[in-house]
Formats: C-alpha cells, sequence, structure tokens
C-alpha cells in the first residue's frame, strides 16, 4: 500500500520538477534606448499647476510655528470674498493635505 502511494505521489511530483529544471527564465522587455525617446518632443509641461479658476474659494498650504519652535504643516481654506468670516478649526495627527482633498470639487 505505501508503494502505491509512493509511486502515485513520484507520478505526480515528476512533470513539476522537470518544468523547474528544465524551464528557460524569461527574459524581461527591453527598456527603450535613449536615442529613440529623444526624437519626440516632451508631453509634460515645464511646470504642472492645478486649475482653480472656477473654485469658490481660495487654498493655502502653510507651515505655522508653535511656541515650542516647532512649524506644523496647515492647509488653510477660506470661501472667495469672505471678509472677518468665523473658522472652523480642525486638527488631526493625519495628513492634512489628503482629508482636504480627498474629493476634488470646485465647491467648498
Amino acid at each position: 500500500m505505501k508503494s502505491i502511494v509512493r509511486l502515485r505521489t513520484l507520478h505526480l511530483i515528476t512533470p513539476v520538477l522537470f518544468a523547474f529544471l528544465f524551464a528557460q527564465p524569461c527574459a524581461a522587455q527591453a527598456p527603450p534606448t535613449p536615442a529613440a525617446s529623444s526624437d519626440l518632443p516632451s508631453e509634460t509641461p515645464a511646470k504642472l499647476r492645478t486649475v482653480e479658476e472656477g473654485f469658490d474659494y481660495s487654498k493655502r498650504e502653510v507651515m505655522i510655528p508653535m511656541r515650542d519652535g516647532t512649524k506644523l504643516h496647515t492647509v488653510i481654506l477660506v470661501p472667495k470674498g469672505a471678509k472677518r468670516a468665523p473658522i472652523l478649526l480642525t486638527r488631526t495627527p493625519y495628513n492634512a493635505t489628503e482629508l482636504t482633498s480627498h474629493i476634488p470639487s470646485a465647491n467648498l
């Protein structure tokens, strides 16, 4: 009985062993040559910036110094046309930029 189980196991393992032992490694695709890519004009603008023309608010990211000298990254959102308006302050140990821009919208 044990010899039959060993024979079946050997019969199942043999093709797998041959595949691993005799398989040729796949060659990766070669990167493009620099000469070929330098012939084409660049599609990337010199300076990337977000478009905020139709937004109803302005957004600033500043570093505000604390009493102990530590500077905290701060995102300030101000509705357009607001003067002497109250503020809403939210403090978080997480990324302030992601929390204020997780849904790109022209409306505050």
